[in-house]
């Protein structure tokens, strides 16, 4: 065997406090460390959004804030307090990279923009112990297998990516993209009072048996839509973080309409832009979209294996909350560059929940299962 290729997308390793929704620590360790050792190169591609950036908090002083303009210097206090939260997990890269033959390529997400910063990419290095096969791509594009984290492809988190970067005041900050600066403004202050209703799926369901969060989100958004297009360009006429993409109106009077705050089927997105060039590759694979997806036609694959942060599918007749399993994509690569490929999965022992004990009280179900799984938050 050549090589064999391990993708995992949408970790979301977060600060530890109620804007964090990873709690698989030992789970992801566990894994990370049954890759080392093995008879042949390992190319792990962790698809983006697997450090939090965007819902972390910037911590001074005991103070926490989400701040809307993001200098490479807040990125690296934001790393920091993720690596203060999950330490073990930094640690089992570490021991992965020790090997000259593994690699670790980090794909940019829409919620580890911050990648983009030098500092950013330098610091990880530092953390994992392994400065050369440490990689922070855009694409994985080898042996015949396509893997990126699928945001470009999603019209409301798609980033600029010619452009990464603006100045304001002297500053380089991050160019994110608008619905960013919406999570940052609006949706973490939602997040922090109703820290458990955005790991439930699927979300029309959820804000079914849940009104008052779909009407809290459905008037925060049009608020902050309605000062987006009328006051902010004019009040921060020089501010780049204020500006509207193109389109945007028609996008969001569409997902306002329908109450529809999901992602877009970035799928299908991808394939109408490929078109007539899918069968350049074996397989694709994608993150983003937080579901289990495996499409197979002639020639190629598109494969998305889902998140592995804390999220639950909640049952229409039962109402429990049935947590999800933790998948990946696991590819062998032959000597002659033939691949075969599998969406494995890890199944985590949980306690059972339903959906009107979580509503009830959050903080105390946000407490109680990442106790079940071994995760100890020192700030919640």
């Amino acid at each position: 065997m050549k090589k064999e290729i391990i993708v995992l997308s949408d970790i979301e390793l977060g600060a530890g406090n109620l804007t964090d929704d990873f709690i698989s620590d030992k789970t992801l360790v566990t894994f990370l460390k049954s890759l080392i050792g093995r008879n042949h190169p390992v190319d792990l591609i962790l698809n983006g959004d697997i450090i939090d950036f965007l819902k972390c908090p910037y911590i001074q002083e005991d103070k926490y804030s989400y701040p809307r303009y993001v200098s490479e210097e807040i990125s690296l206090a934001k790393l920091r307090s993720v690596y203060q939260a999950h330490p073990t997990v930094f640690h089992a890269l570490r021991d992965f990279g020790k090997s000259e033959n593994n690699n670790i390529y980090f794909i940019i997400g829409n919620h580890d923009h911050d990648i983009y910063f030098k500092g950013i990419q330098k610091e990880i290095k530092r953390l994992i112990n392994k400065k050369k096969g440490v990689y922070f791509p855009l694409h994985y594009k080898h042996h015949s297998v396509w893997v990126e984290h699928g945001h470009q492809y999603d019209f409301l988190n798609k980033t600029n990516v010619k452009k990464p970067f603006d100045w304001y005041l002297g500053k380089k900050i991050l160019n994110y993209p608008w619905v960013s600066f919406g999570v940052i403004s609006r949706a973490l202050i939602m997040k922090e009072e109703y820290p458990f209703m955005e790991r439930i799926k699927p979300y029309p369901l959820m804000f079914k048996h849940h009104k008052i969060v779909i009407h809290k989100i459905t008037r925060g958004a049009l608020e902050y839509a309605l000062k987006s297009f009328l006051y902010y360009p004019l009040r921060f006429f020089r501010d780049p973080t204020y500006r509207i993409p193109r389109n945007f109106i028609t996008e969001f009077y569409t997902r306002f309409r329908n109450a529809n705050w999901d992602i877009e089927d970035i799928s299908d997105n991808f394939q109408r832009k490929k078109k007539n060039k899918m069968r350049q590759y074996r397989l694709y694979v994608f993150g983003h979209t937080h579901e289990k997806l495996i499409e197979e036609k002639d020639g190629w694959a598109i494969a998305i294996p889902d998140t592995w942060r804390d999220e639950y599918t909640l049952d229409p007749m039962t109402k429990e909350l049935i947590p999800k399993t933790k998948k990946y994509i696991q590819v062998f690569v032959s000597n002659d560059d033939q691949i075969a490929w599998e969406m494995q999965e890890i199944k985590v022992k949980r306690k059972q929940l339903f959906f009107q004990d979580v509503v009830d009280d959050e903080i105390k179900y946000i407490k109680l299962v990442a106790k079940d799984e071994g995760f100890d938050s020192k700030v919640i």
